[in-house]
């Protein structure tokens, strides 16, 4: 219900520094990637939101795109946990009323924190308040601080709000550490730090429709660069754009029982008869069931297709709230 107590209406969404023609009214503002949309990013949202609906102004969450990191340092940046279409999507979810997406280049990554603050914040947007963590760093080389921000901030009549560091099991929240725990398998800890299961992201593309031949119709999905976890049998929430969310099975592996092969993943969609072919879709994790292991024959890999089906409808017993029609 907190998601859309302040809902304003379908967000504005404003792609490149110069979209911003007319600076929206006592905007309200955060900033940042927003990767994974965890905890800690859905806290500054709402912060965000509840602000701009008291003062009678707008909810603004001016987002990059690509991740920073992948400019400045290509070398150590991270995989993404959800693509921008997604983050926009969480973004409007949560009542924001502009989604500002900047591009993200070497020549912005060269402006300094105070030219971030007096060009952008308060040049285009003419911020009343701006609500970040803590830690928040930005501008050329990340030197911009809090400190900073609020001494140009305050001498530009701006607010800056910072809210503490929102921790779950003695840490704080983070994309890094939900990044981890979902490279190495930690589903349920990822989920908590989310609030919600940990997702893959995709486009179904043709394959070579061995599932087809052992009697269970598979989506081969290519997924984009993401975190994936470890190799194996899911069972899995699978979610259309246009349409239902339903249950499904996911094999992420080599698949050794018809000879080594890149890595793939397919999903099986429960009660689908549909197709799937060029459709994204969204891969919610919410059981590791078993490692991926090499079968003596097609019948033999049939009955455990099977099995894991099975174990499958308990998992998804416990979470019937994904499954619910939406209309």
């Amino acid at each position: 219900a907190l998601e859309h107590e302040y809902m304003p209406g379908p967000a504005r969404i404003l792609h490149g520094i110069a979209a911003v023609r007319r600076p929206p009214t006592r905007a309200v503002v955060t900033v940042g990637v927003f990767d994974g949309m965890h905890l800690a990013h859905q806290r500054l949202i709402r912060a965000t939101v509840r602000l701009a609906h008291r003062l009678k102004g707008t909810s603004v969450a001016v987002t990059f795109d690509p991740d920073p990191q992948r400019v400045v340092d290509p070398a150590h940046a991270q995989p993404a946990l959800m693509p921008l279409d997604t983050r926009v999507a969480r973004l409007r979810s949560l009542g924001v009323a502009w989604i500002w997406i900047i591009p993200f280049t070497k020549p912005f990554s060269r402006l300094t924190a105070e030219q971030f603050i007096r060009r952008l914040l308060v040049g285009r947007l003419r911020a009343c308040a701006v609500i970040v963590g803590e830690t928040f760093a930005f501008g050329r080389n990340r030197q911009g601080d809090m400190a900073i921000l609020q001494a140009v901030g305050h001498s530009c009549g701006m607010r800056v709000l910072p809210l503490r560091e929102v921790k779950r099991g003695g840490a704080p929240v983070s994309s890094s550490r939900i990044r981890h725990l979902l490279a190495h398998g930690a589903l349920a800890q990822a989920r908590r730090l989310l609030g919600r299961p940990p997702a893959l992201y995709g486009v179904v593309v043709r394959g070579a429709g061995r599932g087809r031949r052992i009697g269970f119709r598979t989506a081969n999905v290519r997924l984009t660069s993401q975190v994936v976890p470890p190799q194996g049998v899911y069972a899995v929430a699978v979610h259309r754009h246009a349409g239902r969310v339903r249950p499904g099975v996911m094999n992420l592996g080599v698949r050794p029982t018809f000879g080594p092969g890149p890595m793939a993943c397919e999903v099986h969609v429960l009660g689908f008869s549909g197709t799937l072919m060029g459709q994204p879709l969204s891969i919610c994790l919410l059981s590791r069931l078993r490692s991926e292991r090499c079968f003596a024959s097609g019948e033999a890999l049939r009955r455990q297709v099977r099995r894991d089906i099975a174990r499958a409808r308990a998992v998804f017993a416990r979470h019937p709230h994904l499954f619910r029609v939406h209309r």
